[in-house]
């Protein structure tokens, strides 16, 4: 009997430990998936209802996030931008070590700080802890000094100098344990640094401002294949390029359909140049060529003639953030930590480019990965292309005697701003999701996904 007791422990202790493997996949940021072939996702024409949007469980994250918040005062480990502005007067720089990089990013000259949303308050330039088991942070650039606290995986704390000492490099990082604020080092192999880059921003705004100061923008229109699905060679998934088949116009390279092309999104922004027979001779900003579209895909009614809102996502550094375009000068309104779209078997990336804000939607239901069976749904969507929203934490229905029960929205993830993890949404802390429902103006607005 007692035998089989420790047997039986022994098999739970498996099943936990290989759980925890499998949940914690996707957020070394060394691992990337690889896109299918095929498109795997089940699809709907149902209006209010997409295409799984998750590109890992949705569970997983839950967990994660679980552990993260355990025994924790708050969410992200660093100090806001204003709190590292003041400490940085204080700080001296410390003899012992070389300093190889300074972090001290700040907005450039014409982008005032308008900011409305404040929820999330993290500085410009941050540390990322990428290493499962951790970090310690030590008081001086060395293995045997004091230590003053740990950073857990996927914590991010504020981030000051690259530094050298005996040979090794490390992290000089600024912290808060909910009481105080602390200054320390951690090993650079811990973990990778991240920044707000707003002057690669503001140019991809500028450069769209700049666009619409020649005239008027039209966009791709072929949601869910509504206007026709686009030739295909085979069952590919994806052109050479990465752009999806689904929810895309082919862009040919002259005005005729035996001749070569590829995709061109939905929500894309495209110029009218002219016309030839069946097709629109248009310019593509995003792909820097000139293509024929056929006139099924574009509607010549429908444009982008001024800029008023823009979301600005960087896939790169996996945050965001918002601008009002005001003369001369963009005003920040919100910058947060955001979660783009990753290939694999059942998703995809979100694709680089410049988008049409299309609508807005209080929430929209999505299906079980590879299934017609509905999932849950996403909170204050802003949609941009094709399936891809901008939108709040996914939500995952409960289900009790044959019916779908909602549990109430989520507001955090911890793997917000780590790794990409979803399925071409761009996904936010929800209060930040609402805050762009509310405040994006669609008619003038548009999202830019960079990199």
């Amino acid at each position: 009997m007692k035998r089989k007791i420790i047997l039986a422990g022994i098999l739970v202790m498996l099943v936990v430990l290989s759980t925890f493997v499998y949940y914690r996949s996707g957020l070394s940021g060394d691992g990337e998936k690889k896109q299918a072939e095929e498109d795997r996702l089940a699809k709907t024409e149902l209006e209010n209802v997409e295409e799984n949007i998750n590109g890992y469980n949705l569970e997983d994250d839950l967990k994660m996030t679980l552990m993260a918040q355990k025994d924790k005062e708050s969410e992200i480990m660093g100090i806001s931008q204003e709190e590292k502005r003041k400490l940085l007067k204080n700080i001296k720089p410390a003899s012992m070590n070389e300093v190889l990089e300074e972090y001290n990013t700040h907005l450039p000259e014409q982008i005032n700080d308008a900011r409305q949303y404040f929820k999330y308050n993290i500085s410009f330039d941050y540390f990322l802890t990428t290493a499962e088991e951790g970090a310690e942070i030590r008081d001086n650039p060395t293995p045997d000094s004091t230590v003053l606290g740990k950073l857990d995986n996927l914590d991010k704390a504020s981030l000051l100098q690259r530094v050298e000492s005996e040979n090794n490099i490390w992290y000089r990082i600024i912290f808060s344990d909910g009481e105080q604020v602390q200054e320390g080092y951690i090993p650079s192999t811990t973990g990778t640094p991240r920044v707000f880059r707003f002057k690669k921003m503001q140019e991809s705004v500028s450069n769209l401002k700049q666009l619409l100061a020649q005239g008027e923008l039209h966009f791709i229109n072929n949601y869910k294949n509504r206007n026709g699905a686009p030739p295909q060679e085979g069952d590919i998934a994806v052109d050479e390029y990465g752009y999806r088949v689904y929810h895309s116009a082919p862009a040919y390279q002259q005005a005729d359909t035996g001749s070569n092309y590829r995709y061109i999104p939905d929500g894309m922004l495209v110029r009218m140049l002219g016309e030839s027979g069946d097709f629109y001779h248009v310019n593509v900003p995003t792909f820097g060529g000139n293509y024929y579209i056929p006139k099924k895909y574009i509607d010549p009614n429908v444009t982008l003639s001024q800029l008023k809102h823009v979301i600005v996502v960087d896939r790169d550094q996996q945050n965001q953030a918002a601008f009002e375009v005001v003369d001369d000068a963009l005003n920040l309104v919100s910058y947060t930590l955001s979660t783009t779209g990753i290939s694999g078997d059942f998703s995809f990336e979100t694709s680089l480019g410049i988008y049409k804000a299309i609508e807005k939607k209080e929430r929209f239901e999505y299906l079980k990965s590879g299934q017609q069976d509905v999932a849950g749904y996403a909170p204050y969507a802003t949609r941009f292309s094709g399936g891809a929203y901008v939108h709040g934490v996914p939500v995952k229905y409960k289900e009790e005697g044959g019916k779908k029960l909602d549990p109430g929205t989520i507001e955090y993830l911890h793997t917000i701003g780590t790794f990409p993890r979803s399925s071409m949404c761009v996904r936010n802390f929800t209060s930040h999701a609402q805050f762009l429902y509310n405040w994006m103006n669609t008619q003038n607005g548009a999202v830019i996904v960079m990199e």
